[in-house]
């Protein structure tokens, strides 16, 4: 019975020692670690306040990543080239 008690003791201070140790050794090896074996950062793109809708298929772009084209005194934005070049087709018609 003595044994048990001692072996559950024991299990018990690895598991609280592990658990407490593991976040540090965590934080070691990723400063150690050469900058081409770490997970590349994703940056989010910049957020507006505003959308514009795309005038050809309807989808609403930030301006900032718009494609945009002036027609007239007009500032169109557009979410790719190819609804841009669209707009100025039927735009010319």
């Amino acid at each position: 019975m003595r044994f048990l008690l001692w072996l559950f003791a024991i299990i018990a201070a690895f598991l609280l020692l592990r658990s407490l140790l593991e976040p540090v050794v965590k934080a070691v090896v990723a400063l150690l670690s050469p900058a081409a074996e770490r997970p590349a950062q994703s940056v989010p793109p910049p957020r507006s306040a505003e959308l514009k809708k795309d005038p050809v298929c309807g989808a609403f772009v930030s301006p900032e990543i718009a494609v945009t084209q002036k027609f007239g005194n007009e500032i169109v934005h557009f979410c790719s080239q190819k609804c841009r070049d669209e707009y100025a087709r039927t735009a010319r018609a």
